[in-house]
């Protein structure tokens, strides 16, 4: 029964991160001074994209301010409006 688990949760862990990899940068917050872009792993560039589109409605342009880093495949980026 324990080894049942044990491959239950694998496969189950093994289907997020599959899942999380596959999905596109996403804007968490935004406003006309900062953007929040979660993003997986290789995918920087993207997420710049995805802040200067943001930051163009505001005739403004993205820069990074800073980026941190949550479990193994999620990343935040955080760019400033300028």
């Amino acid at each position: 029964m324990t080894r049942n688990i044990g491959r239950w949760l694998v496969t189950a862990v093994i289907f997020v991160l599959a899942i999380s990899a596959c999905s596109g940068p996403t804007v968490v917050e935004a406003s006309a001074a900062a953007v929040t872009v979660r993003y997986g792993v290789g995918a920087e560039e993207e997420a710049m994209q995805l802040a200067q589109k943001v930051c163009a409605a505001h005739q403004k342009k993205a820069q990074l301010r800073n980026s941190a880093n949550f479990g193994l495949t999620d990343r935040y980026g955080h760019f400033d409006c300028i």
